[in-house]
């Protein structure tokens, strides 16, 4: 009874963010072909907390990933002339990436004797150049 209203939240927190992540991926300035599939979004969602409440990891939306993979995935005209900005001419509509880059996340828990053997120092100043860089 007690960890009711912090699961209450945990879900509000968990919806907001996917449906945040899926309109600032969805807009209208990316002009994607394909639709959002809002309601299939949902349907997910529900499924994946679900699994969380058996106790598995919880589920998020990754906004900050997904952004990036939108704009990795731009086309931009190529003739333009020199300083002049490339027209936006779309997205790249493809879901390979995601899967791959999930897959070998997940096949890194294989590769934990190997991860173990870099020094904590290293993984620290990745970290801080990559927080420095963005």
């Amino acid at each position: 009874m007690v960890a009711c209203l912090p699961t209450l939240l945990g879900t509000i927190l968990i919806f907001m963010d996917q449906q945040i992540t899926a309109v600032i991926v969805n807009r209208k300035e990316n002009k994607l072909k394909k639709g959002c599939g809002y309601h299939l979004d949902l349907f997910i969602l529900a499924i994946l907390i679900e699994i969380c409440l058996v106790g598995l990891p919880w589920f998020v939306a990754a906004t900050v990933l997904s952004i990036n993979h939108v704009n990795s995935l731009k086309l931009e005209s190529e003739c333009a002339a020199p300083g002049e900005k490339p027209h936006f001419l779309g997205v790249r509509e493809q879901r390979v990436t995601h899967i791959l880059i999930f897959l070998m996340i997940g096949c890194s828990v294989f590769l934990t004797p190997m991860l173990r053997n870099i020094p904590m120092p290293v993984l620290f100043g990745v970290f801080l150049y990559m927080g420095v860089l963005r």
